[in-house]
């Protein structure tokens, strides 16, 4: 299923290059000229990123930004802010917004897809565990030494079962394949 992107820039020259950055197989793009429309079509749409520009119509970038971190459904929606390069930055209403990347335009269509892929994936969380679990023990230092080296003990016999049972398939892949092939001669 492919990643849903609302981007809302007036730009149109923007917007393609947007729809040409992101491969169709991989980014579902939902593009609005302008705030209205994002805010008409906003709740029909369950994006994992939202890239706005600042620069909307009478600068309501700023708002919309403020208004979707506001809202329960969007806090953890990454949030990408393009800037223009010939516009001023209004530090202090950019100062009150919660985003994710500020984008300067003209922009490297390369960095913003790994922007936002980055994003997107630090929001589904870690693709593994960490190599030493992070927790606060009841144990005396004592206590878990004791307990660490159990643990270790414990895997490394998990582990050992574990080969000790994969060896036996793929032994008994190896001769299912030995045997039909002596078969089939």
């Amino acid at each position: 299923m492919p990643y849903k992107l609302i981007v809302a820039h007036d730009s149109p020259v923007v917007l393609k290059s947007i729809r040409t950055a992101f491969s169709e197989k991989e980014y579902e793009i939902h593009a609005f000229k302008g705030g209205v429309d994002l805010m008409q079509e906003l709740n029909q749409i369950d994006p994992d990123a939202i890239l706005l520009s600042l620069s909307l119509y009478e600068e309501e970038g700023y708002e919309i930004g403020r208004y979707l971190k506001s809202q329960e459904k969007f806090k953890q929606i990454p949030l990408v802010l393009f800037h223009g390069a010939f516009e001023p930055l209004n530090e202090e209403r950019a100062g009150t917004l919660v985003f994710d990347a500020l984008i300067q335009e003209p922009f490297s269509s390369e960095n913003l897809v790994a922007t936002v892929c980055e994003l997107i994936e630090k929001r589904r969380g870690p693709q593994t565990l960490p190599e030493e679990p992070n927790f606060d023990s009841p144990f005396s230092p004592a206590g878990r030494i004791e307990l660490d080296e159990r643990l270790k003990e414990y895997v490394k016999k998990e582990i050992f079962e574990v080969e000790r049972e994969l060896e036996k398939r793929i032994r008994a892949r190896i001769l299912a394949v030995i045997r039909s092939t002596i078969d089939e001669k």
